[in-house]
C-alpha cells in the first residue's frame, strides 16, 4: 500500500539549509550545536505524530530496531513559517506515513535529531514533486536609476534578506568576518565558536525564544514589512513579531529610555538618504547569529537609500566603546518580496522545547 502524502514533496536537503550554508556554518544558531552536522545518518520508520509550530516543526518517527523493538525519535525540522514557502502544510506528513529520513542525531546520544531530508517510502517517483523556497536570498545590487524623491523615499512594501546570509557581515562568509572586539571580548566570542564546534550549548536566546534585538534584527531570517508616514517608519520583521521605530519629526533622544530590545531610533531626510541613529539596545542581546557580544552603550548609525524602487541598500556603522575598539561597518541589502510574500504569524512559544538546565545552559526537551 502506498503513503499517501496531501502534498506530494521530496526534499534532497531544505533550501532554507542551503541558503544559510552558502555563507558558512550555521549551527551555533538556535542551540543547532546540540547536532552532530558531521556524522550523519538515515532513519527509516513510520511518522507517529507532525507538530506543525513555530519556533520549529517536530517529527516523532516510530523506529523498529534490529531487535524487534521500537524506538521513538523527536526530530526537530524548520519553522512553519519557512516550511510553508517551500510547499509544505500541517498535512505533509501523516501518522502513518513511512519515510526515510536524513538527521544529524544528538551528540548526547538520546533519540533525537535534526530532521535535514525526507524521502517517501514505497511512493512512485513521479508522485513526488519537488518543491523549494528562501526567504533569504543572495541578489547582488543593481545599477542605480534615477527616481523622483516620492519613488526614493517610500520604503513601504514587504522586503526580503537580499544579502545572502544572517550574520553581519556578508560581505564576507561566516567565519571570515572579523568583529573589532577588545581582546577579553574576543576571547570570549572565540570560546563561544570553540562551543559550537564542540556539539556544546552557545545559549543563544532566540532559542529560549527571547527577541533578537538590534541590529541582529537586520538579519532578516524571514521577510519584513516597512509601513512609512511622513513622521515615522515602523520597520517590522515576522521573526519574533519585532518593529523598529524610526522617528522622523525631529524629537531628541529622550533622557534616560529604558533599555529595550531595540532600543530607541531616530532620523531625518539627507537628500534621499535616510539617516538613523539608534541607542539604548539591552546588552543581553547579541549582534548576530555568530553570538558577538555588545554593551549598553551600542550605538547603530544606518544609512538607507534606494537604488531602484525595489530595492535598497543599508550602511550600517556600530560603535560600542566598552566592547569594540573601533567602529564595524557593513553594507545590509534588500530587496521587494515576491508578490505571493505576506507577513506571517510567528508563535515562537507554541512550539518551543528548549529548556535551561540546572548548568544554566539550553538543552532540548524531547520528552514532551
Amino acid at each position: 500500500m502506498k503513503t499517501r502524502f496531501s502534498q506530494k514533496i521530496k526534499f534532497t536537503i531544505t533550501v532554507f539549509i542551503i541558503s544559510l550554508v552558502a555563507s558558512g556554518n550555521i549551527y551555533a544558531h538556535h542551540s543547532f550545536a546540540m547536532f552532530d552536522r558531521n556524522n550523519p545518518t538515515t532513519l527509516t520508520g513510520a511518522v507517529k505524530i507532525f507538530r506543525w509550530t513555530n519556533p520549529h516543526s517536530w517529527v516523532v518517527l516510530t523506529v523498529t530496531n534490529n531487535d524487534g523493538s521500537e524506538t521513538d525519535w523527536q526530530l526537530e525540522h524548520g519553522p512553519k513559517n519557512m516550511l510553508s514557502r517551500q510547499g509544505w502544510d500541517e498535512s505533509t506528513l501523516k501518522p502513518g506515513d513511512l519515510i526515510s529520513v536524513e538527521i544529524h542525531p544528538l551528540h548526547n546520544g538520546e533519540s533525537g535529531a535534526r530532521f535535514i531530508s525526507f524521502q517517501a517510502i514505497d511512493v512512485e517517483e513521479d508522485e513526488l514533486v519537488s518543491q523549494g523556497g528562501s526567504t533569504i536570498f543572495l541578489i547582488p545590487p543593481p545599477d542605480p536609476v534615477e527616481m523622483t524623491p516620492e519613488v526614493a523615499r517610500n520604503f513601504n512594501g514587504i522586503w526580503v534578506n537580499a544579502s545572502g546570509g544572517i550574520h553581519f557581515d556578508t560581505s564576507m562568509g561566516r567565519r571570515e568576518q572579523m568583529p573589532p572586539l577588545k581582546p577579553e571580548y574576543m576571547a570570549r566570542w572565540r570560546q563561544r565558536q570553540a562551543n559550537a564546534d564542540a556539539g556544546r550549548s552557545t545559549n543563544d536566546p532566540t532559542s529560549q525564544c527571547l527577541p533578537a534585538g538590534f541590529p541582529r534584527f537586520l538579519g532578516m531570517v524571514y521577510p519584513g514589512e516597512i509601513l512609512q508616514t511622513e513622521h515615522q517608519i515602523n520597520w517590522f520583521a515576522e521573526w519574533g513579531e519585532s518593529t523598529v521605530r524610526i522617528f522622523l519629526d525631529g524629537r531628541p533622544h529622550p533622557e534616560n529610555s529604558p533599555l529595550s530590545y531595540n532600543g530607541y531610533t531616530t532620523g531625518y531626510w539627507e537628500g534621499n538618504t535616510l539617516l538613523t541613529h539608534t541607542i539604548r539596545m539591552r546588552d543581553d542581546t547579541l549582534i548576530d547569529t555568530t553570538g558577538i557580544p555588545h554593551s549598553d552603550q551600542l550605538t547603530v548609525s544606518m544609512r538607507m537609500q534606494k537604488l531602484t524602487p525595489d530595492y535598497f541598500e543599508v550602511e550600517v556603522t556600530l560603535e560600542d566603546p566598552v566592547v569594540f575598539d573601533r567602529q564595524w561597518i557593513t553594507i545590509k541589502r534588500y530587496s521587494r518580496a515576491p508578490e505571493d510574500f505576506y507577513i506571517q504569524e510567528y508563535s515562537c512559544f507554541e512550539g518551543n522545547r528548549y529548556q535551561i538546565n540546572e548548568q544554566g545552559n539550553v538543552e532540548m526537551d524531547i520528552e514532551n
